[in-house]
């Protein structure tokens, strides 16, 4: 894949991802859900009774941070956490009856975002390289697993960032905002505000965390005219955490070019009765 190939593939991706993340947000009540929280939610509802060690191994994220992730899902009601009957050593995560509720909500929210998003999800497939073979039509799939296998995968594209941003604790709205600021070469603050979906003090938070972990700078004065206009720049900690995630399409790029030709082509696998 050349550079423009990447980048367009990066925007595509992360247009799914944000509206991916818009459906979460409304059938669960979270605010800009993380992938990682999304790939949880998604494994408690197919793996009943999991416990915290597995979703550890799921979201790749430490011990530490899947019980503080938990202890939040907990707080909004989504589940409660109690000892494994097979071991009383580990912590199992269940969804309670509202988060039942919650994610029969989110299910099929998934199922109608999985059908329009067929066409977005097919310039991804197609823009992620050439097709090696004939691809024969997905068998019928349950919409939570692909919505597990859609999250693992964008999971791993965050792993691929450096270790300074994944220990910097980007959060999910600071990555958009970094992405759009690198492959645009530069935005006013302004214009950060529609794509993230939040307000331009949300926006100006974002913008004072990423200037504070050294990934984006603000210039005055380098609108002629406009002296008090402020233009967003990378730095190049900032081009480098993006150029890696760029990196990792490119190396998984058939990976997901299957994968996103299975959610283009997705079809609800018939319930048992």
């Amino acid at each position: 894949m050349d550079a423009v190939a990447q980048g367009r593939a990066m925007e595509l991706l992360g247009r799914f991802n944000d509206d991916l993340t818009r459906v979460f947000d409304q059938a669960l009540g979270t605010q800009w859900a993380e992938i990682e929280e999304m790939l949880a939610i998604s494994s408690i509802v197919s793996e009943p009774s999991v416990t915290t060690r597995r979703l550890a191994e799921i979201t790749r994220m430490n011990r530490r941070a899947v019980s503080r992730m938990v202890a939040r899902m907990s707080a909004d009601g989504l589940v409660h956490r109690h000892p494994s009957n097979a071991d009383k050593r580990a912590v199992v995560a269940s969804l309670t009856d509202e988060g039942v509720q919650r994610t029969k909500v989110l299910e099929a929210s998934i199922v109608e975002f999985f059908r329009v998003s067929a066409g977005i999800a097919m310039q991804i497939s197609e823009g992620l390289g050439p097709i090696r073979a004939p691809r024969e039509t997905p068998e019928p799939t349950d919409a939570m697993d692909l919505l597990g296998r859609v999250c693992e995968a964008g999971v791993a594209l965050v792993r691929f960032m450096p270790d300074a941003a994944n220990q910097g604790q980007l959060a999910a709205r600071q990555r958009a905002a970094l992405v759009q600021i690198v492959t645009a070469g530069g935005v006013r603050p302004n214009d950060l505000s529609p794509a993230l979906g939040v307000s331009r003090a949300g926006v100006a938070y974002i913008v004072d965390q990423l200037c504070a972990k050294g990934f984006i700078t603000r210039h005055r004065g380098a609108v002629p005219g406009d002296r008090r206009a402020v233009i967003l720049t990378a730095t190049d900690a900032g081009v480098q955490a993006v150029r890696a995630v760029m990196s990792g399409i490119e190396q998984q790029s058939e990976t997901l070019a299957d994968l996103f030709y299975e959610v283009a082509h997705w079809q609800p696998k018939a319930r048992s009765v």
